[in-house]
């Protein structure tokens, strides 16, 4: 299992909803702002995962993904999203 943190001092219930509403049908994010599960999918493949929310850190756990994907691809796309929100 691949694990990162990224920092987000904002509001974090605000931010699950944005990210709920960005994925669509794309994916699934289920959870709170404490802890919850995610899975997608990509035209490489499938994720999944987890996350836990403490202070301003967020920390992914990803439990499945395409064997071409690196972790790090996976991370500066969350950052990318983060920054979005």
């Amino acid at each position: 299992m691949d694990q990162f943190t990224i920092k987000y001092p904002g509001d974090k219930a605000g931010l699950l909803n944005k990210i709920k509403s960005t994925i669509g049908d794309k994916g699934k994010l289920a959870g709170d702002e404490q802890q919850g599960s995610f899975e997608g999918s990509t035209p490489v493949g499938k994720f999944e995962g987890s996350y836990t929310i403490v202070g301003d850190d967020i920390t992914i756990s990803i439990s499945k993904k395409p064997f071409l994907v690196s972790t790090g691809r996976i991370k500066d796309e969350f950052e990318k999203a983060l920054k979005k929100v």
